[in-house]
Order: structure tokens, then sequence, then C-alpha cells
């Protein structure tokens, strides 16, 4: 009788685990599939990251890059968190980090691309662990905003997400964004950077257009129903006049009204820490404070001394 009684409590356990590596190596294979496509057409670093040793793990660690960056922007991160014991995924985003073709490339960059791209990441990473964690700066940030609305994961963390542009008055941003939305291709190209060829360096107006679009998107929807997430993290940079911190917060509040978990921390000004507070090789950078900064926010841990609670 023992011996019925313990095959039976065993089997469901058994069956999850079977489960479990069957979503696990779907994952791989998905991931696999998305660098293959990135081993044709990637510049050198550019390739989408998986870092594993081969079976779930408790928890899945998304990174999302930012706007004319690549995955080789959250590779000091991504290194950190596996050390942990973690999964890691870093994909390469759409349009970025393509071999010789430059900034310009950025203006078939659209909302849709941004939203079917989050979505297949998630779905990728579902397999990777027990519950899936997304940190996304900038544009990334935005992905992650939109990630945490209509998509259920553990926690999301937007590092100074881009909702709406900074320097710009509230009133005036969604008539400017929709006017450079029909303009004519206006990119700006910045000397190339011989130590990161996975990087498109400049700016692109209609790609920032797009994410801006999305942006707007996802604070209209937050106003109107509750997230799929219930843990989120945002972070501001007081120095940040790229994007407009208001907006982050305002997203955050909304998104507290609905029944959401929602922390919001800012850098303060006196760091002078510029929009890309990560990326070791571009500007001045809180290397590996910021790093360690990032790893606890992911953990949804106590964030240390080098920001300030909102």
């Amino acid at each position: 009788m023992r011996i019925a009684i313990g095959a039976a409590t065993l089997a469901p356990a058994v069956l999850a685990g079977q489960q479990a590596d069957s979503a696990y190596r779907a994952s791989v294979a998905a991931i696999a599939r998305r660098q293959a496509v990135d081993d044709r057409v990637a510049a050198p670093g550019a390739r989408s990251i998986l870092l594993t040793d081969g079976a779930p793990t408790p928890r899945a660690i998304v990174l999302l890059h930012g706007l004319t960056d690549s995955p080789r922007q959250f590779e000091r991160l991504a290194y950190m968190l596996y050390g942990d014991g973690y999964n890691v995924y870093v994909p390469r985003l759409p349009e970025h980090g393509l071999r010789g073709r430059g900034v310009r490339v950025l203006s078939a960059l659209t909302a849709d691309k941004l939203r079917g791209a989050a979505d297949s990441i998630v779905a990728e990473a579902q397999g990777l662990g027990d519950s899936v964690i997304v940190v996304g700066l900038s544009m990334g940030g935005t992905m992650a905003a939109w990630i945490a609305q209509e998509r259920a994961v553990r926690r999301v963390v937007l590092v100074a997400p881009a909702i709406e542009p900074g320097r710009i008055p509230s009133m005036l941003d969604r008539p400017l964004i929709g006017l450079a939305d029909r303009l004519p291709a206006i990119s700006r190209r910045s000397p190339a950077d011989s130590a990161r060829p996975d990087r498109e360096p400049g700016f692109d107006l209609q790609a920032a257009a797009q994410l801006f679009s999305l942006g707007r998107s996802v604070l209209h929807d937050a106003d109107r129903h509750a997230p799929k997430t219930r843990q989120m993290v945002v972070l501001v940079n007081a120095a940040d006049r790229t994007v407009k911190t208001s907006a982050a917060e305002a997203l955050a509040r909304a998104w507290a009204r609905r029944g959401a978990s929602v922390a919001v921390y800012e850098i303060p000004d006196s760091l002078r820490l510029p929009h890309n507070i990560i990326d070791p090789l571009h500007g001045r950078v809180g290397g590996d404070a910021v790093l360690t900064l990032l790893r606890a926010l992911a953990y949804g841990g106590p964030p240390g001394p080098l920001v300030q609670a909102r």
C-alpha cells in the first residue's frame, strides 16, 4: 500500500518535471532559431544572447536593450545574473544591430513591430524558468512597460522608459510625434565606433516617433484597465533629458491605482548620469554600482544607497 501511495504521489511531480523539461527545450529551440537569423544578418557583437546551463531555473531573466544599441549593451549584467544561477536571455530587437546598414535602417521600426517582438520574446522565455523577470532600458523599457500591461510575468523593471520625449511640453509631444511619423525619413548618423560595430550611432526621427507612440499607448491603456503583471519597478534618472521622467511616474501611478505593486526609484541629479546608465563603453556611467542596483531591482530586493525612493 505504501508503494502504491508513493507512486501516486510521485506521478504528478514526475509529470511536472517532464513538462518543465519540454517547455525548456522548446524555449531553447526558439531562441536558437532567432540566433540563426542573427548569424546571417547581425553585425559582430549584436547576436542575441542566451546564458543557460541546460535546465530551467527558478528565475528566467530577460534584458531588453535600448534604441540604436544591441544585446551587447547588457552583456556585463547578463553574466552577473547568470553567475547567480539564473538563465538569462538578451534578444536582438527589431531593425537593430544589422550588418553594414547604419542608423537609417531604424526608419523601418514600428510600434507594431515592437509589440510583436515583445510578445515573441516573452513566449520564448517562458520555458527558461519557473518565473520570468523582464528588465528594459529606454526603448527596452517601453517594451517592458507593454509587457507589464499586456502579459503576465513575475516582475518588470523599467529603466528610463521612453514613454514621452524629454525637453518637449506634454501638451505638444503627441502632435509632434504624429507629425514626425508622416515626414520623410530623417536620420542623423554619428561617427562609427570601431569598438562597437553592433551599434547604430546616431538618431532616426521615425524610429523615435514610433517608440514614443508605443509609450503613449501603454500610458493610455494603463489609465483604463489593470496590468496583467502585478509587480513593477520604475527607475528614473533626474539628470536624464532624453525622456520625460514625469511620464514614467504617471505610468507607475496608473498601475498602482489599478492594484499593482509598484516601486519607483530615482537616481539623483548630483550623479549626473546619462540616459544610457548601463553601457560601460558609452559616456560617463556608474559602472559596477549601476549593475549592482539593477541586479537588486530585478530580484525585488532593496536598491541600496545609489537611489532615492519616490
